[in-house]
């Protein structure tokens, strides 16, 4: 994109103003070189279309004070869309990743395809009406993730598998692209908990990380040198299918047709599984006062008992942690990560089953890696849908092409006097 064009001028002081507002004209001028009425013009104009918003001054010493700029941060706004095997998820986000509306639906996995278009475009339309008076700058869709808890043998339209069929791209795109008239874009879910928790979350400003889902199956998403890492065919982070106790023959066959997954072993449903098995045998445990009248075997009865110092389950959490910890080191060990988030709702175990976890993953990684930080996802019920939300606003913003802004903060640009339309520049300090 040449430097000189307009077009490129523009969204080069939009992504300024996205990532170092609010920030001042004369600093704009001062970080572009560009002539004061340039800077100006283009100013007037994502003022006159509200994508940016005068917020207030910031003194300059004995002079004049500076009028700031900043995005329109309650103007502007996306629509995530996420797919489990029973639910559909539906949030609409503003440009900085607060969360104005979310709503889980239920429906029968087994729906055909057409009633589940027409559940989706409705519950679409309804969010439209409802945010009419904001721009909506598209509608994000991540791929359905697997969910191994509701496994069939038979295919069914988002059960069993990863990805989306081509009902999306021939059906469901072109339908919602009508009815809002923005742009309506599908993203890998291997990827959107790495993007939703370095765009928004506890991960933002972090290059080199791993999220890792701990749920009904062990999910990862990876972020090496600040993107996100999908694979040659978006599979990539299948950490829960690599093998921690091969030749074990106690274990169980995986539904992936192996024996010593991490998932078969670590997962909630194999805790709840040896729980159960326990119980059965007439193992005491304080759990059975926690259960509910189904006599389900939940997280929150599990932490109740976990905080009672049940032994029983005390000994089956640390066992999976610690299982659970190894595969993690592994993946430490290969990816070098600087964080490691954990999202799902195996998280509210508990103080106990996150220590031994962070325990076991330290115990088993070379000491040259172990300089890392743990952290819990805020996001885990919105992970999927906030990721697709994060990648609408770059792709608006047009990030790619201006990617290299965002690896400075307003502290390097004025200490090193960085003129961020040098681009020969820029490449040689990268």
């Amino acid at each position: 994109m040449p430097q000189d064009s307009y077009h490129y001028r523009r969204y080069l002081i939009l992504n300024i103003i996205n990532h170092l507002g609010p920030i001042s004209r004369t600093e704009l001028i001062t970080l572009t070189d560009y002539r004061p009425a340039n800077v100006g013009d283009i100013i007037k104009e994502l003022l006159d279309e509200k994508l940016i918003v005068e917020t207030g001054y910031a003194s300059s010493g004995p002079g004049r004070k500076r009028i700031m700029l900043e995005m329109n941060k309650e103007h502007l706004c996306a629509v995530g869309i996420s797919f489990s095997s029973q639910s559909v998820t539906y949030l609409v986000s503003q440009i900085d990743g607060k969360i104005l509306f979310q709503e889980a639906t239920d429906y029968e996995p087994d729906l055909c395809k057409e009633k589940t278009i027409a559940l989706v475009v409705e519950h679409v339309k309804k969010i439209l009406h409802m945010f009419c008076d904001r721009k909506i700058l598209g509608i994000g869709i991540s791929d359905p993730h697997y969910d191994p808890s509701n496994y069939k043998s038979i295919h069914t339209l988002l059960t069993n598998y990863t990805h989306f069929n081509d009902w999306l791209y021939k059906d469901l795109k072109p339908i919602l692209e009508e009815i809002s008239g923005v742009q309506v874009a599908n993203y890998s879910g291997v990827a959107m908990p790495a993007i939703a928790e370095q765009r928004f979350g506890v991960a933002k400003g972090v290059q080199d990380f791993i999220c890792v889902e701990l749920s009904n199956g062990i999910g990862c998403s990876i972020c090496c040198n600040g993107m996100p890492v999908v694979g040659a065919s978006g599979r990539a982070a299948e950490l829960g299918h690599t093998v921690i106790s091969f030749g074990e023959s106690a274990d169980s066959m995986c539904y992936c047709g192996k024996q010593g997954c991490v998932e078969e072993s670590t997962a909630f449903p194999a805790l709840a599984a040896k729980i159960s098995t326990a119980l059965k045998k007439g193992v005491f445990s304080s759990l059975i006062m926690h259960m509910n009248e189904q006599q389900e075997i939940t997280v929150q009865a599990i932490r109740s008992a976990l905080e009672e110092g049940d032994k029983m389950c005390t000994y089956y959490v640390k066992d999976i942690a610690e299982r659970l910890g190894v595969a993690i080191s592994n993946a430490v060990n290969l990816l070098n990560p600087e964080l490691i988030v954990f999202y799902g709702f195996m998280v509210e175990l508990g103080d106990f089953f996150l220590q031994q976890l962070e325990i076991s993953i330290r115990e088993n990684s070379l000491s040259l890696v172990n300089d890392f930080e743990v952290r819990v996802s805020d996001s885990t019920e919105t992970v999927y849908s906030l990721g697709a939300v994060a990648e609408i606003f770059s792709s608006y913003l047009m990030q790619e092409n201006y990617k290299w802004i965002y690896q400075f903060d307003r502290n390097d640009l004025e200490e090193k006097s960085i003129k961020v339309n040098g681009l020969a520049e820029m490449g040689e300090l990268l």
